[in-house]
């Protein structure tokens, strides 16, 4: 079964998106996992910006597998002290929603290290919040019909609360909603062992798969953990959907277009 194929906006300058979009049809890749704010630089008037790009993607053929990096520039922390602003993320992260109906996709990606930093508050009470904020969302996303992503990050990363995939999995399993799974990046790989059976073994928890080198950079010679990885996916009929994460201020076409042949190889042929 051929997987459907997706990249992260993250990989260019939108002002390039012309040139990326003749990759996308060259080497037949569904769609994009987008960051709104590769698109425009703030999140003023985000909707507006959405539905006009909804049409453009759509008149292009291109699907949106995902809306990721729905917390940079925000400055926002869950465990801050202050009422007022957990409610500024809770009313932000609703909005994202409405910004995944306008781009008819069914998954956000929540991975923000700054977002969750602890900052040295003990671990069983930041669960306990990290819980209790997500639980607001099970009534929102069953009438919704939209997956929130979590995702654990390696500690290399500036993590300092979900660096172990184990533990959001017993995070996820306590917020016990149909409609809150896993991102699984292939990162949590980067600094530990590879183990193939983390994947299969906690399928029903997992929605959404990232492909990523270390420190995000381009696919040019995949590691030897993400070649085991892809192969891993390729052999699956459970999983449908890949995306390839690559991070850069830039655009090099090139590298982009070498990038993408490689993911398309790895997991197609």
């Amino acid at each position: 079964m051929k997987k459907k194929l997706y990249i992260s906006n993250l990989a260019w300058d939108h002002k390039d998106f012309l040139k990326v979009k003749e990759l996308i049809k060259k080497y037949q890749f569904d769609g994009l996992d987008i960051a709104p704010l590769k698109i425009k630089n703030d999140w003023k008037n985000l909707n507006e910006l959405s539905r006009k790009n909804s049409k453009v993607f759509n008149e292009q053929k291109i699907k949106i597998n995902a809306i990721q990096g729905i917390f940079f520039k925000k400055k926002f922390n869950l465990f801050k002290k202050n009422k007022n602003h957990i409610e500024d993320i809770f009313n932000h992260t609703l909005n994202i929603l409405k910004i995944c109906k306008i781009y008819k996709c069914k998954k956000v990606i929540i991975g923000s290290s700054e977002f969750r930093k602890r900052n040295g508050i003990n671990l069983k009470i930041a669960d306990q919040i990290f819980v209790d904020f997500f639980v607001r969302f099970k009534k929102i996303l069953i009438k919704k019909k939209i997956f929130l992503c979590l995702e654990a990050i390696p500690r290399q990363y500036n993590e300092d609360f979900i660096f172990d995939f184990f533990h959001l999995i017993k995070l996820v399993k306590k917020i016990n909603s149909k409609w809150i799974k896993i991102n699984l990046d292939s990162s949590l790989f980067h600094f530990e062992k590879f183990d193939e059976k983390l994947l299969f073994k906690n399928i029903k928890y997992i929605k959404n798969i990232q492909v990523t080198e270390k420190n995000f950079k381009y696919f040019l010679k995949p590691n030897k953990k993400n070649i085991k990885f892809c192969n891993l996916l390729k052999k699956s009929n459970l999983i449908k959907n890949v995306s390839l994460e690559i991070i850069s201020k830039k655009t090099d076409i090139k590298k982009l277009d070498k990038s993408m042949r490689n993911f398309k190889n790895l997991l197609h042929n």
